[in-house]
């Protein structure tokens, strides 16, 4: 065995990320650890910023980023007893520490909130997934059905394994609908819903049973969502216009003049309220949910009074648990829930590692929904 392998670093703020030789762990893997080969992880938006030395999250260095991947375990601790080497994975990206489930952090992303979760970060679990090998907590690692990467044919599902990449942006507003009981003669708005994570919230919510009103300022990008299976009898589109007072007559006559019982917002990373925000909520009927799942950094206000007499619910979802991990993939499982080219999610590029530098240049991670551009870091599977 190699005693070493390939991994993508930044050593710390403000240098480049390159590609370095890291020394292959030690055998036997530790209790409660999987160590897994990554197949596929996505290339986020963010990773420019990481290739010229301009990335700002709270990280511990030296960093190998890749916040999740689907992979191949090469081996695990002692203690496992349903993982096995060979299995394939999903690797989820929020690690909770085992003696406090407030202290998070997301592997090779975000160091988490305080010193707590920055000390799990550098002290246990350093790397992330932009790695020819990365280790893991057992806990993190959700075996994908075998069947799934069979063909039809043969009674498989007829996936590849670079399908399943897209979990990583599909889990996070599934589970903020699970949460708000989203389903069969549910109406929820998802705004904005055209990016990779709103998308896969209105991709979620009609797998759920709801239906849904999907708002966005580009009519074009929301014709793309209407390839979701359930789209047909349950999508209404709204063409956002920027006036608070229109966008939300838009948004309530889709509803059937009825109101959402959820809003979910999706925004991205803002330093200011955008309209769609108040329209929404006038759209809404008594005991709606507020969901905010969004990157903004700016304040949030509602009318008090309003909020009141309409029972009004405004919480925060932060990611998800391993039963919103479990319940997605039995979902895909049973075909409820579909991914893949039938649903947009095309790959328009597959990288190594020794050229994810050179990616990022011209073929950054698209902040819209398909044309995913993915690491492979072992080759392609």
């Amino acid at each position: 065995m190699s005693t070493t392998y390939q991994a993508l670093v930044q050593e710390s703020a403000n240098e480049p990320l390159v590609l370095k030789a890291l020394p292959t762990p030690s055998t036997p893997t530790p209790f409660g650890t999987a160590l897994v080969q990554p197949l596929y992880s996505n290339l986020a938006s963010y990773t420019r910023s990481l290739a010229n030395g301009t990335y700002t999250r709270p990280v511990c260095y030296p960093l190998v980023p890749g916040h999740s991947c689907v992979g191949r375990i090469e081996s695990v601790g002692a203690d496992a007893t349903r993982l096995k080497p060979g299995d394939i994975v999903w690797v989820d990206s929020l690690v909770t520490a085992r003696d406090d489930p407030d202290t998070q952090f997301l592997l090779g992303f975000f160091g988490g909130a305080g010193p707590a979760a920055q000390k799990l970060m550098a002290d246990a679990w350093p790397q992330g997934c932009f790695a020819e090998k990365v280790a893991v907590p057992l806990e993190n690692c959700f075996v994908l059905p075998k069947r799934w990467f069979e063909a039809k044919a043969k009674g498989g599902a007829g996936y590849s394994v670079k399908d399943m990449a897209a979990l990583s942006f599909i889990l996070v507003g599934f589970a903020g609908l699970v949460d708000a009981g989203v389903g069969a003669g549910t109406t929820v708005i998802v705004a904005p819903a055209t990016g990779k994570f709103s998308g896969g919230a209105v991709l979620a919510a009609l797998a759920l049973g709801a239906k849904v009103v999907a708002a966005s300022r580009s009519q074009e990008k929301l014709e793309v969502l209407r390839q979701f299976p359930g789209a047909r009898e349950r999508l209404s589109t709204v063409r956002l216009g920027g006036d608070v007072d229109e966008d939300a007559k838009k948004l309530l006559e889709a509803t059937g003049n009825k109101g959402a019982h959820v809003f979910m917002d999706v925004s991205p990373q803002l330093t200011f309220l955008p309209s769609h925000f108040p329209a929404a909520l006038k759209a809404l009927r008594r005991n709606a949910q507020v969901i905010l799942e969004g990157g903004l950094n700016a304040d949030v206000s509602f009318n008090y009074l309003d909020a009141m007499v309409r029972n009004l619910t405004v919480k925060g979802k932060f990611m998800y648990e391993r039963e919103h991990v479990d319940k997605c993939i039995e979902m895909i499982d049973n075909g409820n829930l579909v991914l893949g080219e039938s649903v947009g999610l095309t790959v328009s590029g597959v990288y190594g590692l020794d050229e994810v530098v050179d990616a990022v240049e011209s073929k950054e991670g698209n902040e819209w929904w398909g044309s995913d551009v993915l690491v492979a870091p072992n080759g392609q599977a």
